[in-house]
């Protein structure tokens, strides 16, 4: 009498396993990309909020953004960078304000961010999803 047992056929569930385990190689780059694409749009709407001060005029050029990248994340760091001669202090001043001079905060870069936050959020999730794609799910 033959063997009536059941048979299950796992190579598809295995197919998936493996593509599963590719999608962070696949995905990063892809997020790392949606990351500074999104911190130069921070900081391009930051720099416009500070155009146009005659007493500052240079503090614009003083935001900038780098990117970190570690085995399995991507940050930006988006601010004002301190002594490189463009007035980077009167732009964390403009941004927090001195209550001890009765200069309040204008929150610029804050609302840069808030501005694009939707387009970080889909630009994650686009990534993602091409991560997938490229992984073959």
């Amino acid at each position: 009498m033959a063997d009536d047992g059941l048979f299950i056929d796992t190579h598809q569930l295995d197919q998936i396993a493996i593509a599963l385990g590719n999608v962070p190689q696949q995905t990063l780059p892809k997020v790392r990309s949606a990351v500074q694409f999104n911190a130069t749009l921070v900081k391009q709407e930051w720099r416009r909020s500070l155009q146009g001060n005659k007493f500052a005029p240079v503090v614009p050029y003083s935001i900038t953004y780098e990117t970190h990248e570690l085995a399995d994340a991507i940050s930006a760091e988006i601010g004002a960078e301190k002594d490189t001669g463009k007035q980077g202090g009167v732009a964390l001043l403009l941004e927090y304000g001195a209550p001890a001079k009765k200069l309040a905060p204008r929150g610029y870069g804050s609302k840069a961010v808030l501005d694009n936050l939707d387009d970080l959020r889909q630009g994650i999730g686009k990534a993602i999803e091409d991560g997938a794609a490229a992984a073959g799910l």
